[in-house]
């Protein structure tokens, strides 16, 4: 029984007010050596059910709050749907200090929310709530899993407070808030990282039996993010998709791009936002199908500018064709480097900041744009695709110019991650030779972040050196979740000058993995990156790094291969792990290449002839067998790579350099330090919202926890 199920099963027995009452049990019943005696002696299941439900009925009974005349007045900031099917409704809105939730779902029994960093029910923050049938009140328990068990107990302080809830004949409605740090640490702080929000739903009419239905889930959200909607005047849409494109089911990972020529406007326009068009449909029997549980294998999209578009004919019969496999696309291609839209899995789309705007066509400065689309096909389904993003735009131009700047590490299989490491750390690096080279003199206001990695990822940070100083970090996401990949608004934005380095760390958890994890476009691979939104708008289009060659295999003790110098190797990675130049010697020991390969074939032909120890292995063999369980080891890697060289990019939108390649090491600055002082200061288990609600009885905390753990020992029997 998995912890969700069991969360809901534990919290019916004690909180659904629906069961039906039997003999009443007195106050002493409950005692800690009666609780034994009752579970032995007791036979029926349902008796036992009972009593305890009655017990809490009459002498637990929490702050109710008879609503059936209630009528909200407040006004929602955040609206989002916990499941797929619309049954379990989320609406939220915050202050400095707090929050309040308002919880709509289709059922007649208990509905059960909860917080949590991890995604299961051990340590999380619970929340069960219900409308009794008889009376109408509504009423709520504030609990919490066990750090150790799947088990929900009582809170020793209740920290939620019930503001109202109604029932009809189909849906449970309920307002309830806290405070975004109680000061209580049975509860989970509500803070600006992603939470997994877990939720449960019981039955109807439970009688005294565990509830036959359950429907449960798990949904990750960012609770405190500023309102981002599109403007009040009308918004004009532009959809970029691509146009019936089959993916094959021998292909487990597939690039795609497609030219897009710019609507005809007769004047600027800016870009407000965007929003992803997902249509996949498998194919069975030769037809495709719409299929209600089936994923799509979209796993990110992003929309550049092309620079290059002198031949307009050619331009123009690109955009009209069906599009290039990634790495047989033209070279003229190869101008499309500036993002002007980053789409990943579990994003709902971006809408920009009001003072700001992308601009839009050819008055804007560009005519075509390329749409460029991975599909992770792990499940190898033919798939008949019509995916893209949706444009929204507009001719009122607002405040600022804006673009997109991409930093972080340079995807290349030169990114390795040890397996079985519960934190690892990997860098990239913006120079400041970059940004002296390519941003204006009063510099640049970043806006918000995209922060985006793969699945073994669980920290994310961007972070600001200027001179000699670390200044307080741009951007940071502690508690990553690949399934929830939003911007992120700089508060009161961030000024950005000329020799100001960016730095992205992502840190990872590979302990579910057996062998070393290198950098891609796979979902099984990894990526490190930062997608910045800023204006004024400057020719910057990239800024990365990535670990030189020689002292990348240096660092794990390569000298030399057969076939191939060191400074053939390089090259290979430069050109994006381009294998066909290769000798044929290397070439025939490769396996096929699947989409932008990124130096993976590569690392898997290289036969190592010096050191002798390692001698006639591929480079991919020597990894493999490494002693990754060996801490020594994969510190001193992890500090080689991280703090050793680094070789950096700098992109402009043309494609050409904003600055010479460069091999330096990693900045020397002065960390910033935590201001102890400026943490909130809490007496824990000791905060209270003032009560909103009528209060008809009291609770003993030992009480409540007494009736939990025995609802739980009733379930386990």
């Amino acid at each position: 029984m998995n912890a969700l199920a069991l969360f809901i099963l534990s919290v019916s027995l004690l909180c659904d007010a629906k069961l039906p009452r039997h003999r009443q049990i007195q106050p002493n019943d409950l005692s800690a050596n009666q609780n034994q005696t009752l579970r032995i002696q007791t036979e029926k299941k349902n008796e036992r059910t009972t009593r305890i439900v009655n017990e809490y009925r009459t002498r637990h009974r929490r702050e109710s709050f008879d609503s059936r005349s209630y009528e909200s007045s407040l006004i929602w900031a955040h609206s989002e749907r916990l499941d797929e099917n619309g049954d379990v409704l989320l609406r939220w809105v915050n202050s400095d200090s707090s929050i309040t939730f308002r919880l709509e779902a289709r059922t007649r029994g208990y509905v059960g929310l909860g917080f949590n960093s991890g995604r299961n029910m051990r340590g999380a923050d619970l929340v069960v709530a219900w409308v009794d049938d008889r009376h109408g009140n509504a009423q709520l328990l504030d609990c919490h899993g066990l750090t150790f068990e799947d088990r929900a107990v009582a809170d020793e302080v209740q920290n939620y407070e019930l503001i109202s809830g109604y029932q009809n004949d189909t849906h449970t409605t309920l307002e309830f808030r806290r405070q975004l740090d109680t000061c209580d640490k049975q509860d989970f702080i509500i803070g600006e990282d992603t939470t997994q929000i877990l939720w449960a739903l019981g039955s109807e009419g439970s009688d005294g039996e565990l509830p036959r239905h359950m429907h449960s889930g798990i949904r990750p959200l960012r609770l405190l993010q500023p309102l981002s909607k599109p403007d009040t005047v009308p918004l004009k849409h532009w959809d970029v998709r691509i146009a019936n494109l089959t993916i094959p089911h021998v292909m487990a990972t597939l690039f795609w791009c497609k030219v897009f020529k710019a609507p005809d406007l007769l004047k600027k326009h800016h870009i407000v936002g965007y929003q992803p068009l997902i249509d996949s449909r498998p194919i069975r029997n030769k037809i495709p199908v719409v299929e209600k549980d089936s994923l799509s294998p979209v796993h990110h999209m992003v929309l550049y500018e092309c620079a290059g578009d002198h031949d307009k004919r050619m331009w123009t019969e690109w955009a009209e064709g069906e599009g290039f496999f990634g790495p047989s696309r033209p070279g003229e291609l190869a101008t499309c480097v500036t993002p002007i839209a980053a789409w990943a899995m579990g994003s709902k789309g971006e809408f920009l900041p009001e003072n700001v705007g992308i601009p839009l066509g050819e008055r804007g400065g560009v005519s075509y744009y390329m749409l460029e689309v991975h599909y992770d096909n792990q499940a190898l389904h033919e798939v008949l695709d019509n995916s893209g993003i949706r444009i929204h735009y507009t001719p009122q131009l607002r405040a600022h110019d804006a673009a997109l700047l991409g930093a972080g590490i340079g995807v290349s299989a030169l990114h390795v991650i040890p397996p079985k490491q519960r934190a690892y750390r990997t860098v990239g690096i913006c120079s400041p030779e970059c940004t002296n080279n390519t941003m204006p003199e009063e510099g640049i206001n970043i806006v918000s972040v995209l922060l985006h990695a793969h699945g073994t990822a669980r920290k994310i940070t961007l972070k600001h050196i200027r001179g000699n100083e670390e200044l307080p970090k741009i951007s940071e996401e502690n508690v990553y979740d690949a399934r929830y990949q939003q911007s992120r608004i700089v508060p009161g934005g961030r000024k950005f000058y000329r020799r100001d380095t960016l730095i992205t760390e992502c840190t990872y958890d590979s302990t579910m993995r057996n062998k070393p994890i290198l950098g891609g476009y796979s979902a099984t691979q990894e990526m490190c990156l930062s997608f910045i939104l800023y204006y004024p708008r400057t020719q910057l289009a990239g800024c990365y790094s990535m670990t030189p060659v020689v002292e990348f295999f240096e660092t794990f003790g390569v000298k030399e291969f057969y076939g191939l110098s060191m400074m053939q190797v390089e090259k290979i990675f430069l050109s994006s792990g381009n294998v066909e130049s290769l000798p044929q010697e290397i070439e025939s020991g490769l396996t096929a290449v699947q989409g932008d390969d990124q130096g993976v074939g590569l690392m898997k032909g290289l036969v190592i002839k010096e050191p002798p120890e390692f001698r006639n292995k591929t480079f991919m063999a020597h990894l493999n067998e490494m002693p990754w369980s060996e801490p020594l080891l994969t510190e001193q890697i992890e500090k080689t790579l991280y703090h050793g060289w680094h070789m950096t990019f700098c992109k402009k939108r043309d494609d050409s350099w904003g600055a010479p390649i460069q091999i330096q090491n990693y900045p020397n600055y002065t960390k910033l330090s935590n201001n102890d002082a400026s943490e909130k200061s809490c007496h824990y288990k000791s905060m209270r919202l003032p009560s909103v609600t009528t209060t008809t009885g009291s609770a003993s905390t030992n009480s409540w926890s007494a009736i939990l753990v025995l609802s739980i020992l009733i379930v386990a029997r």
